[in-house]
């Protein structure tokens, strides 16, 4: 199979031997956005790069993220201008602003159109806006249609039925991507690959969970724990598509 730059990641995820081929690839699109955004490059400092960061800003998540990397500096540059450019938006819409009036339960509707988004609403559109999460999503979907350019290959579709499966999150993710990225001809194999392969891996990390239980019985303590010492991080990777084993990503 002739690898080209775009597939270098995805078959090196399909090969980790990871529970989520899909996690693997997100923790590493996650990690080089951060160093991206206030790694050695600084291009926190390139006004274009600074731009978008103080529109779209961060969520609580990436900021937490961010502040584990290191760099305290630039961290407080990227909120110093995102702070500017707050309070300059909130004072435009506090400018005409008025107390709404408070909702009747028989009060009719407004006519289409008529609503003018409320403060709140602002507010939570300005919360929920994040670049790094934006980032990740664009990183996700090129590898998603990656993914599925790659399945016309039978060296890569083996590497899919021996993997682990999928985590819910991204399976979820997958499925929906495979209604525009999944050729006609892949419909049958993917169906009948993907789906079996990530329930039969779920019966196999909740094996994992159950000895990890019986291990706390007093009459299993000298026995092996076999594969089933990390199984609370796996099956919670399965279930969200998160690493809670992980610690920060801290710059080098």
């Amino acid at each position: 199979m002739k690898e080209q730059i775009e597939t270098i990641p995805v078959n090196e995820a399909f090969l980790s031997g990871d529970e989520c081929p899909f996690c693997y690839l997100e923790r590493q699109a996650e990690q080089k956005a951060i160093r991206f955004v206030l790694g050695p490059g600084a291009s926190y400092m390139e006004p274009d790069v600074r731009e978008v960061t103080d529109e779209k800003g961060f969520c609580g998540a990436h900021m937490k993220k961010m502040y584990d990397y290191g760099n305290s500096l630039g961290n407080a540059l990227i909120m110093q201008t995102y702070f500017v450019g707050l309070i300059k938006a909130m004072d435009k819409q506090l400018e005409n602003y008025e107390m709404p009036p408070k909702k009747s339960l028989f009060g009719g509707k407004k006519a289409k159109g008529e609503e003018k988004p409320s403060l709140a609403q602002w507010l939570r559109q300005r919360q929920e806006s994040c670049y790094l999460c934006e980032k990740n999503a664009y990183n996700m979907r090129r590898y998603y249609n990656t993914f599925f350019f790659l399945l016309k290959e039978q060296e890569f579709r083996s590497r899919v039925e021996n993997c682990k499966g999928f985590c819910m999150r991204h399976l979820t993710d997958l499925l929906e991507a495979a209604e525009e990225f999944l050729p006609n001809n892949q419909r049958v194999w993917f169906y009948n690959t993907v789906l079996p392969l990530t329930r039969d891996n779920l019966a196999r990390v909740q094996g994992d969970l159950d000895w990890f239980v019986d291990k706390f019985d007093y009459r299993n303590a000298s026995a092996d724990w076999k594969n089933s010492r990390d199984a609370v991080s796996r099956s919670m990777q399965k279930l969200r598509g998160i690493y809670p084993a992980d610690g920060p990503y801290k710059e080098k």
